[in-house]
């Protein structure tokens, strides 16, 4: 169904959690290349775990933002070196590259990286942070809609978004994160109609451990809600 935001599972650590985001319908499954997060993966272990994704995958294709692929990866960097990103992200196999740290517009055009693979969060704490989320969609670069933490702190903190300061944003090609699980999609679904969804802690045991009943009621709920609201 058309009307189902695209889903991005964030912060995958381990292969069975991989094959069980995929199985239950995940569009894309992230990989943090940021070795100060909790969920950190080496490149080598990334690079391990998509081979096998790839060599077993069907042939059903998926798409997201500008990719269509039986699997797609998103690579996650915060404040990286372009050079660094690029080799990581052709060593690993990876489709996107989400930018979650201060990374500016003279940043992203000098790096060299194609702008519609390019996933850029910006955290939002007040009205004035929509001018940002402008910003980059002027200049042609996919935004993700993250909640502010506090400074210094780069996602994954189960902190949500004030959907009041969104509300009246246009979201059908914004990706909204921070807090998301099954126990709260049915109401951002009403409240405003994103792209697409990004999801991490609130469907883990622990930072990098998801747990597969906790994703698939968000599917469900997910579901139910779309098809409500359609």
């Amino acid at each position: 169904m058309s009307d189902i935001p695209k889903i991005k599972i964030c912060g995958i650590t381990n292969i069975d959690d991989a094959y069980n985001a995929l199985k239950l319908g995940a569009d894309t499954i992230g990989f943090i290349f940021y070795e100060n997060s909790k969920r950190y993966i080496p490149a080598e272990t990334a690079k391990g775990i998509i081979k096998e994704l790839r060599e077993t995958a069907g042939k059903n294709v998926k798409n997201f933002l500008s990719v269509k692929r039986n699997i797609i990866i998103t690579a996650v960097f915060v404040n990286e070196n372009p050079e660094k990103i690029k080799k990581i992200a052709r060593d690993v196999d990876a489709d996107i590259i989400q930018l979650s740290g201060n990374e500016s517009l003279s940043y992203i055009e000098e790096s060299g990286i194609d702008k519609n693979i390019i996933l850029k969060a910006v955290r939002v704490k007040e009205e004035a942070d929509l001018d940002i989320i402008h910003r980059y969609r002027e200049a042609g670069i996919n935004v993700l809609i993250d909640a502010s933490a506090g400074e210094g702190v780069f996602g994954g903190t189960g902190e949500r978004v004030n959907l009041d300061i969104i509300k009246n944003l246009y979201a059908g090609d914004l990706i909204l994160a921070g807090g998301i699980g099954y126990d709260n999609i049915e109401n951002i679904i009403k409240s405003i109609k994103p792209y697409g969804i990004d999801l991490s802690s609130k469907i883990e045991d622990l930072p990098g451990k998801k747990n597969y009943d906790k994703m698939a009621l968000f599917f469900k709920n997910l579901r139910r809600a779309s098809y409500a609201a359609a």
